[in-house]
């Protein structure tokens, strides 16, 4: 839940349940009227709350996922997380290539001299 959702929240609870400014009333047995300032403070208090919440979800989500990569790496053994990538120059680059062809060109032959002999 995103801090634009609790707000959002928030905002929609302020309606409900304070529908017209004249009518203001606290859900407690004592029925009093709160003033604009205490409404905010609720409110604020209320978003403080849920952002706790959603941090507290955040750390619990790292936590689990932090232990679930241990668990797998005693089960699996530890992967490398980056592998070696092999650069190749230009040269060697040109060089594969031209084996790549010579080697195709050899295929192509032996299939043609194939079906010449069919």
């Amino acid at each position: 839940m995103s801090i634009n959702e609790i707000n959002e929240q928030a905002k929609e609870s302020l309606r409900k349940y304070f529908k017209d400014s004249q009518d203001i009333q606290h859900d407690d047995d004592t029925k009093k009227q709160l003033t604009i300032e205490e409404m905010y403070k609720s409110v604020d208090d209320e978003i403080k709350e849920q952002e706790k919440k959603l941090e507290e979800l955040h750390q619990m989500r790292h936590a689990l996922q932090h232990n679930a990569k241990e668990a797998y790496e005693a089960v699996y053994g530890k992967e490398n997380e980056v592998q070696d990538v092999k650069h190749s120059t230009v040269e060697e680059m040109e060089k594969e290539l031209h084996e790549n062809a010579e080697h195709q060109m050899e295929y192509v032959n032996e299939l043609k001299n194939k079906a010449l002999e069919k």
